[in-house]
């Protein structure tokens, strides 16, 4: 199945004529409300109108809602897209394709990419827009700009295999340590078109290098002179304070290494930057090699027995280095305070995006839907989980307070999902995917068999 691997997804034509979802409860993501007995019109990519359900009407194509709720296609705000889903140091085919199917297969119509070989990525980013390669939307930052031997540096000269790891840290790092480094960096990046620039802050492994503040600043006011954002990876209360002083505008990861002290939530929220936590990545290393692993509907439907079966075996922790372990330990120790902190930001005004980071031990798409559970866990209630995953992250992603995507509404892009019951009341609901729609176009699933 690494060299084969079955079609999941496959999309028909635009119907000539238009898309009409037919008596379907529209979810207004800006109110939290469900409007039921509605029919939605698709003309090309786009949104149309909303009305209420008539029997008579009819459409080039139609989909019948029976009832079931219709909501915003959603949006991963961290997902590596190049990325394989073995456990870390297991042998790997990554296959981007696939990666895009089980996106789709789980309802994410968008995707940002925080850190991948920039050639790859961004060619890939046109294919998508063109519609050559079937997948969601995506954005993309290219390389991760950090100190030298600074994340994900390390992590590549552990697991990478050892006659392309130079050429892998190469591609996916810049490595630089002056204000001059940097400018040079950036301006070879700025003509394949990042959508944003990406720095590290955090120490990974805890021994690691740290971009120091002055090159910081250098890269955000990069970034913000050529229009673009600075998102940044941290770990710490630290991290998370330097990264807002240096101009960051979204914090990657949230502080997932300690408790944040409370006197420091207030600080924290009023820097005003939005927050993707993506808790599910660390439990996902948290638990790998524990002897068992249960997936849920949507990845057991993306993925063969096998691949759980190799994230659960203990004998992936023989050979791990003894700062891996260190690390994977503090995330063990950390879990309940890393969730305890999203859900104290939040309480606080901090803005939350649901990104997973998928990546190895992970499956994109179905990992998106872990996450939703843990910010639910975390504090926010539903509607707020599914803002966290469109509107908001279309917000953001775009830089619009009123974005073309992450709302059902006339003149917004057709992607949408339709799912069996009321998110309003459980995020597990927007697993129960009916129909999937990616700009005007249905989806058809097919599940691993």
């Amino acid at each position: 199945w690494l060299l084969a691997p079955p079609t999941l997804v496959e999309a028909g034509v635009r119907p000539v004529d238009g898309l009409l979802l037919s008596d379907v409860a529209v979810f207004d993501v800006m109110t939290g409300t469900r409007a039921v007995h509605r029919d939605v019109l698709v003309e090309g990519e786009t949104i149309v109108s909303v009305l209420p359900h008539d029997p008579a009407r009819t459409a080039g194509q139609v989909v019948d809602g029976g009832g079931r709720t219709l909501v915003p296609g959603l949006v991963d705000s961290h997902c590596h897209v190049l990325s394989g889903s073995a456990a870390p140091g297991a042998l790997d085919l990554p296959n981007p394709l696939v990666n895009l199917e089980r996106l789709l297969f789980a309802g994410v119509t968008t995707v940002f990419d925080p850190g991948a070989d920039p050639d790859t990525v961004f060619t890939l980013r046109s294919e998508l827009a063109g519609e050559s390669v079937l997948g969601p939307t995506l954005f993309a930052a290219g390389p991760i700009f950090t100190a030298r031997g600074g994340h994900p540096v390390p992590m590549m000269e552990e697991f990478a295999p050892a006659p392309i790891r130079g050429l892998v840290i190469e591609r996916l790092a810049r490595q630089v340590d002056t204000p001059e480094a940097a400018q040079a960096a950036v301006g070879a990046l700025l003509p394949a078109g990042p959508d944003f620039i990406k720095l590290a802050l955090d120490r990974l492994p805890d021994e690691a290098p740290r971009l120091d503040l002055t090159v910081a600043r250098e890269l955000a006011t990069l970034a913000h002179d050529h229009d673009l954002r600075l998102v940044a990876h941290i770990g710490t209360v630290e991290d998370a304070r330097d990264a807002a002083e240096a101009g960051a505008d979204a914090w990657i990861h949230g502080v997932y290494k300690e408790r944040i002290p409370d006197d420091a939530i207030g600080e924290l929220a009023g820097f005003g930057i939005p927050m993707v936590p993506t808790m599910i990545v660390f439990k996902s290393y948290a638990e790998l090699a524990g002897g068992d692993y249960t997936p849920t509907a949507l990845e057991a439907a993306v993925a063969p027995p096998a691949l759980f079966k190799q994230w659960a075996d203990p004998t992936l922790d023989d050979h791990a280095p003894a700062d891996i372990e260190r690390f994977i330990q503090r995330l063990r120790d950390q879990r309940a305070s890393a969730i305890d902190n999203v859900g104290r930001l939040h309480a606080a005004g901090v803005t939350i995006l649901a990104g997973s980071d998928s990546q190895a031990g992970m499956l994109p798409g179905p990992s998106l839907h872990r996450e939703l559970a843990l910010l639910q866990q975390a504090g926010l209630t539903p509607t707020e989980v599914l803002q966290a995953a469109t509107i908001d992250a279309a917000r953001f992603l775009e830089g619009a307070a009123d974005p073309g995507f992450g709302v059902i509404a006339p003149g917004k892009r057709a992607d949408l999902v339709l799912v069996d019951g009321d998110p309003s009341s459980n995020v597990a609901v927007l697993g129960r995917i009916h129909t999937v729609v990616l700009r005007g176009r249905v989806l058809e699933r097919t599940p691993w068999p």
